[in-house]
């Protein structure tokens, strides 16, 4: 029993050697980090809540939660600064909408793709890049 005390002991202490030493790593430099690969999420937030053009007297809305995607995090910090400019654009492209075009499934695609090409545009026009590599619907409810 002995033997097993000195073990658990052992092992801990390696452990927290092991996680002291990970941890004393030295930050990687501020240019680094922007050239860095790898791939960001922004979540625009509030989700998207607007109407759209309806048939009749009823009045459609539509509520989207949506995602942008970003190569790295120089693109990112371009998407958090320029944020209400694409809810704008969004907010009034799916405003243009039929309720047709919005509760078919091939449609929504369509939707997806004319978002993306519409916020890639503006963004060129803003900051001569395209910064965002996707944008995805993670929500998507009509009525």
């Amino acid at each position: 029993m002995k033997i097993f005390k000195i073990l658990l002991v052992l092992l801990l202490s390696c452990g927290a050697l092991q996680a002291q030493a990970s941890s004393e790593k030295a930050p990687p430099a501020e240019g680094a980090d922007a050239a860095k690969p790898g791939f960001s999420y922004h979540a625009l937030d509030p989700d998207i809540i607007t109407n759209y053009l309806s048939n009749g007297k009823t009045l459609g809305y539509i509520r989207v939660t949506v995602e942008l995607m970003a190569e790295n995090e120089a693109d990112l910090k371009l998407l958090e600064q320029h944020d209400p400019l694409i809810r704008d654009a969004i907010i009034r492209l799916m405003g243009s909408k039929t309720a047709d075009q919005i509760k078919s499934l091939v449609n929504r695609e369509e939707l997806r793709k004319e978002c993306l090409t519409q916020v890639n545009e503006l963004l060129v026009k803003e900051t001569g890049k395209k910064a965002v590599r996707e944008l995805i619907f993670t929500k998507f409810l009509y009525q």
